[in-house]
């Protein structure tokens, strides 16, 4: 895999995790973390981060403030580097 390809499949991650790619592109990311192994152990560790805040943040809601910076702060861009 290029380094390209994985910035993109990357910078793509959160709106494929929450549904809102079209079936095409969603497709692509599926497939590019099927040959990636780097980018689908990224994506398993976002995977259960996200299930962790989920399981411990159901039982209140985050004051408005707090989830604007948890969201600023999980979209930041991801920086790739060639090892």
């Amino acid at each position: 895999m290029s380094t390209d390809d994985c910035a993109a499949a990357l910078t793509r991650l959160y709106e494929f995790f929450d549904n809102e790619l079209c079936e095409a592109d969603a497709d692509t990311i599926r497939a590019h973390l099927a040959a990636c192994e780097p980018c689908l152990d990224r994506f398993g560790t976002e995977e259960h981060v996200r299930a962790l805040v989920k399981r411990c943040c159901t039982s209140a809601r985050a004051p408005e403030t707090l989830r604007v910076r948890v969201t600023q702060v999980t979209t930041m861009t991801v920086v790739l580097r060639e090892d």
